[in-house]
This record gives structure tokens, sequence and C-alpha cells, in this order.
């Protein structure tokens, strides 16, 4: 019996549904993945925090402290855990204390706009610019 290897004609309507499928799982699986980026990077910066309070570290010891670090993660992780990464997960962490929080109101936000709010030293205007781009799904060059 011969097989018929014809292409059948597919409605346009069927199309365009497993295209918003397929967009809908990527968008899915890249804020997850954002997610855990963050957790990852919040979490580093706490144990970096931690062992500079354990240990009494001043300003001076704890720039030393970090540039070890980065010493022993760069090789194995690569540059993401470069001395001014490191530095920006600890001062992540200590921007925002509570992660739980920041991920219930933030849930799109990635971390370049994480790194973003770094810089903004007034609480209130980086409070406003956390639930504006969160809400309205600001790219991190809105505000450029």
């Amino acid at each position: 019996m011969k097989e018929d290897k014809a292409i059948i004609p597919i409605s346009k309507d069927f199309v365009s549904d497993v295209r918003r499928i397929i967009e809908n799982g990527r968008q899915q699986a890249f804020s997850a993945t954002s997610a855990i980026a963050l957790a990852t990077y919040w979490n580093i910066g706490r144990r970096i925090v931690e062992e500079e309070q354990d240990g009494n570290i001043g300003a001076e010891s704890g720039s030393r402290l970090i540039a070890g670090l980065a010493e022993n993660l760069t090789n194995e992780f690569g540059t993401g855990y470069n001395k001014r990464n490191l530095a920006y997960y600890r001062q992540f962490y200590l921007t925002f204390k509570d992660l739980e929080i920041l991920h219930t109101r933030v849930q799109n936000l990635t971390w370049s706009h994480i790194r973003r709010l770094l810089s903004v030293t007034d609480t209130e205007a980086r409070e406003w610019y956390l639930m504006r781009a969160s809400e309205d799904m600001w790219s991190v060059k809105t505000n450029d």
C-alpha cells in the first residue's frame, strides 16, 4: 500500500494557535529562568554579607573577600561571578532584604532591571520604578 506524503492544507487559525502556544511557552521559560537567576544572585549576596558579618570584616577586607571569591568562582563558572558582579549581588541583597516580597511584586523583571535599580539611591524613586516597570512591562531601556 502506497503512503500519501502530500502535505494537507492547514488553516491559518490553527497555525496561529500553535504559534501562540510556542510564544507563551518561551515567555514562561524566560520568566522562570529570570526568577531563578535573581534568587541565585540574591542568595550569593546574602551569603557574602553573612561572611562579612561573621568575620567582622570592614570595607577593605570586604573587597578582598569578594576578590578572593571571584577568583575561585570565575575559573569554574565564568565571568558572571567576577568581582564587579559579586559586588552587585551583595548590593542587591542589601537593597532588597526580602526576596519573596520582591518576587511577588515584580515577577517579570530581569537582572538588567535590578542592576538599573541598584544605582537609584532614593528609596521612593526605586519603588516607583519597580512598580512601573513591572506593571507596564518596561524594557530596561524605557527610562534611558
